[in-house]
């Protein structure tokens, strides 16, 4: 491995580092309601994980409730936004997976290829999101800044598409 590619991060990389870094050391375990917890069910990654498995148990109920005590310990660490809107996507409870989808994209600032995986997944969860509610021109907003993050990918170009067809569709229909 090239020591100066590991190394060598332009400033904007750095401030995303730095906001990451933040995030980890902001855990607020202090507060009352957090008093009759296990000292690992205090640890926004043990929750993550917890949250994970249950996701994958298709409990997503149960993963939204994880990820929530994980987001009120450390409250800027995207991946819990971007989980618990996934779960919010699963139960249909769309404006919150729309509500976390932003919150997440407002947390991966500034862009940087560190966390271009996590915007796309936020782009696509939210536009999924507006497209179930019917809000066709959000959602591929949503697609289309996904695209710009990957160009190369077909199932987000072929998602895109059906939504294109599906407002000039609409369109074509309201004249």
């Amino acid at each position: 491995m090239n020591r100066d590619s590991v190394f060598h991060k332009t400033p904007t990389s750095l401030q995303w580092l730095h906001k990451q870094a933040q995030a980890r050391r902001a855990v607020n375990t202090d507060a009352p309601e957090f008093g009759d917890l296990k000292e690992e069910e205090k640890n926004p990654e043990w929750l993550k994980e917890k949250g994970n498995k249950l996701f994958a148990t298709e409990n997503y109920l149960a993963a939204a409730d994880a990820y929530s005590l994980a987001i009120r310990l450390s409250s800027r660490t995207p991946v819990l936004y971007l989980n618990r809107a996934a779960c919010h996507l699963k139960l249909r409870n769309l404006h919150k997976a729309i509500e976390d989808s932003s919150t997440a994209l407002a947390l991966l600032t500034p862009p940087v290829a560190d966390n271009a995986d996590a915007r796309m997944k936020a782009h696509l969860r939210r536009g999924a999101a507006f497209c179930q509610l019917e809000l066709y021109v959000e959602g591929l907003q949503d697609y289309d800044a996904a695209l710009r993050i990957d160009p190369a990918n077909t199932a987000v170009q072929s998602d895109a598409e059906k939504i294109r067809n599906v407002i000039q569709g609409t369109e074509l229909k309201s004249q």
